[in-house]
């Protein structure tokens, strides 16, 4: 096949990738919160069992993004269990391959490309067994990503090849991804379903049977979140409910500065849409708070009552500001400590969403 007619191919399936992940994640985000748990505890059991030896590999993983399978507590419990070590992807260079930087449920953390946590301090690895997320994937192995290609530029560079897992939903399969020239195919993956081998010759050799003084398997959801870094049902709910009181503040003051201009002024159009996010994310915490059990908070932050007392509107969109800096600073710290995965995510979402509000009022107010 000549170039011309590989990039005409290639420009007939972009678009219907485009499309496939669109409804991918439309599918995904449709998963009750119960069905997303149940396909979880599926695929980290099916992995103890089909893949022995796990926990004493270099074992490149990633933080759960969009709805994405959570293995953290896998991590955790592998690093627990074996001699091996735990490492997450950071993107060094745009368009260039992924370094794995080691993890370890007490690593701190700091936020790298697409605000997905990665670890603070560098620490390369080179891993031995990679589990990579797939948004879909085809009856041949082949990955369907988000479109970037980072995998597949590291799975082309890296040696040597390390076991490669693709971790996945099964409604997410596709009979093709009509895979190109960069694409690199999984040596086996992994659903709710079963696991799927398509390099037979990556199998890992059985591990002998294990006696009564061997170390534990990984195992799924073992002791209190804190163990893995995470935090505990009781410390969510009290975050959820802080956060919530300060959106409904956050909801009323930009309210309030908006009626007091014309609607068409620069000033009125951003505390719209300050106050038009800050609403919704009050919506987002109540349905979180009931979700996990909690009772949302009926208060209303303080900080409220402090803005309206300030005299002077570059004063009130000030203060205002200094708000939303205290939210961005409690989700930063919090986030990657967040171990379920729809919270996770809807709490990035609120992280950027506010950092780009207080861009909009620091141009307001100057």
């Amino acid at each position: 096949m000549d170039g011309m007619e590989s990039k005409r191919i290639w420009d007939d399936v972009r678009p219907w990738r485009r499309a496939q992940r669109l409804e991918i994640l439309a599918k995904r985000r449709d998963l009750t919160p119960p069905a997303r748990e149940r396909i979880g505890a599926a695929v980290i059991d099916t992995i103890n069992r089909e893949i022995p030896g796990l926990a004493n590999r270099i074992i490149g993983f990633y933080w759960p993004i969009k709805g994405e399978i959570d293995l953290r507590s896998l991590m955790g419990a592998c690093l627990k269990a074996g001699v091996g070590a735990a490492a997450l992807p950071v993107v060094i260079e745009k368009l260039q391959p992924l370094e794995f930087w080691n993890w370890t449920p007490e690593t701190k953390m700091r936020l790298g490309a697409w605000n997905i946590p990665v670890p603070a301090a560098r620490a390369a690895v080179r891993p031995t067994a990679l589990l990579v997320p797939l948004l879909g994937f085809d009856d041949a192995g082949f990955r369907l990503g988000y479109g970037a290609g980072y995998y597949d530029r590291t799975l082309a560079a890296i040696e040597p090849k390390p076991l490669t897992i693709g971790v996945g939903f099964e409604m997410s399969r596709l009979h093709t991804i009509f895979p190109q020239p960069h694409d690199i195919p999984m040596d086996a993956v992994v659903t709710e379903a079963g696991l799927r081998w398509f390099d037979e010759s990556r199998r890992p050799d059985p591990e002998p049977e294990a006696t009564e003084a061997a170390s534990p398997t990984c195992a799924f959801g073992q002791g209190h979140p804190a163990y893995f870094g995470f935090m505990g049902p009781e410390e969510v709910l009290d975050l959820l409910n802080v956060l919530l009181e300060s959106e409904r503040a956050g909801t009323k003051g930009a309210s309030a500065l908006r009626l007091k201009h014309e609607r068409i002024s620069p000033l009125s159009k951003t505390m719209r849409d300050v106050a038009r996010d800050e609403a919704r994310f009050c919506t987002m915490l109540a349905r979180h708070i009931k979700r996990l059990g909690g009772t949302p908070t009926q208060k209303t932050g303080a900080f409220y009552e402090k803005l309206m007392a300030i005299d002077g509107d570059k004063e009130r969109v000030s203060f205002l500001n200094r708000g939303q800096g205290w939210v961005v600073r409690k989700l930063r710290d919090a986030i990657p400590k967040i171990q379920d995965s729809w919270l996770h995510h809807d709490l990035k979402d609120m992280l950027r969403v506010h950092e780009r509000n207080i861009a909009a009022c620091e141009r307001i107010a100057s």
